[in-house]
């Protein structure tokens, strides 16, 4: 079962118990990277269609232990949705349905010291409501916000005058920050990219 608060409160938590994560000295031991590709923005009807993650282990991304896999959505998905990540609906029509690949994502999630999102709020809310849904327990895990760094990066720019102030975009933000371009749009890739955003805001908040 799912726990008692709802998904907002429990967003918030998580964020917290992230929040006291980057307080320790040096990097979390193991953090987890993860990316969903949903059919739309609103977390209360978004399907997953692509999940992929990637492990962050003592400051180095594992990219040899990648979790990628394309997902089966309910029927009756817009079409549209799937397009916009240049997918194609057959490729999703004989992809695995979420509660196959669930339980690996969220055994990878629990096994980690926080798990890290570019704009937490939308991938976490469809996966507890997909926990929900399939009376999966959530794990709870503590969660980092690459958009929550970008903004205290943003937050002592502002205070020391200095620097062009950071786009909030993961595409945008690894571009100010002298990393290269990705593959947008794909689950996988993603995860390497917020991974790496990651590193290189850290860095930047150390100085």
């Amino acid at each position: 079962m799912t726990a008692a608060f709802g998904p907002t409160l429990g967003l918030s938590l998580g964020l917290v118990r992230g929040r006291r994560v980057l307080r320790r000295r040096g990097h979390p031991p193991r953090l987890l990277a993860l990316d969903l590709e949903t059919t739309g923005f609103d977390p209360d009807t978004a399907e997953v269609i692509a999940i992929g993650t990637v492990p962050i282990v003592d400051g180095a991304v594992r990219i040899g232990e990648i979790i990628s896999t394309l997902v089966r959505p309910a029927a009756g998905t817009a079409e549209d949705g799937i397009a916009a990540h240049h997918l194609r609906p057959s490729e999703v029509a004989v992809a695995p349905p979420l509660h196959e690949v669930l339980p690996e994502v969220l055994d990878a999630i629990a096994e980690a010291d926080a798990l890290l999102v570019h704009h937490a709020p939308l991938d976490i809310r469809v996966l507890r409501r997909a926990c929900a849904a399939m009376r999966c327990r959530w794990p709870n895990p503590a969660i980092i916000d690459t958009v929550e760094l970008i903004g205290r990066c943003r937050a002592r720019e502002r205070a020391t005058g200095g620097g062009k102030r950071l786009p909030r975009d993961l595409s945008g933000a690894r571009e100010a920050l002298g990393l290269p371009p990705h593959q947008a749009h794909d689950a996988a890739a993603d995860a390497v990219a917020t991974a790496e955003l990651y590193l290189a805001l850290r860095a930047r908040l150390a100085r």
